[in-house]
């Protein structure tokens, strides 16, 4: 088992379906998806065990996915949540 893999994740006729490979890229994982299905997502396994997407992981799913509009309204919805978490330190008056 590699360290590090993904595979390609989908819904069809209400069920979750899958494939079984161990993709060494998410946009190789994009290109197993049944294209055109609904819910049709990648999932990291790392270490045997499942995980979402890291947000470098995200762009590239999208951009795979949805082409560059997506992959950059990611960006964007990124760095929106970046500047959220950017600490505010309000010095008391005196």
């Amino acid at each position: 088992m590699h360290h590090l893999y993904y595979f390609a994740a989908w819904t069809e006729s209400g069920c979750l379906l899958g494939c079984d490979h161990e993709h060494n890229t998410v946009s190789s994982a994009v290109a197993c998806t049944a294209t055109g299905s609904a819910g049709a997502y990648v999932v990291a396994v790392e270490k045997g065990k499942l995980r979402q997407l890291n947000d470098a992981e995200e762009v590239e799913f999208q951009r795979g996915m949805y082409g560059i509009a997506g992959a950059e309204a990611v960006q964007i919805n990124l760095l929106d949540r970046l500047s959220l978490l950017i600490r505010i330190q309000i010095e008391p008056k005196r």
